[in-house]
């Protein structure tokens, strides 16, 4: 298992380089289910009027979603 980043040079002092792919392709994955959850969940917008008071909800709200399109 590896961890995919994009190319900065941060990356490099945390993550072995064995394990270290840099590239869009090893990210579009995870940037494609950020934007899923930005776009159906308003929860994770940076300025929003609803957002989570409790860590507890956040979690609820994030298992529901990604539960949901994956079983109708």
């Amino acid at each position: 298992m590896g961890y995919g980043t994009d190319l900065l040079k941060a990356y490099e002092n945390f993550i072995p380089q064995a394990k270290h792919y840099e590239g869009k392709t090893f990210t579009t994955q995870i940037e494609s289910l950020n934007c899923r959850l930005r776009h159906y969940l308003a929860r994770l917008h940076h300025k929003t009027l609803c957002y989570s008071k409790s860590k507890t909800m956040l979690e609820v709200s994030l298992k529901l979603l990604i539960h949901k399109p994956n079983n109708p």
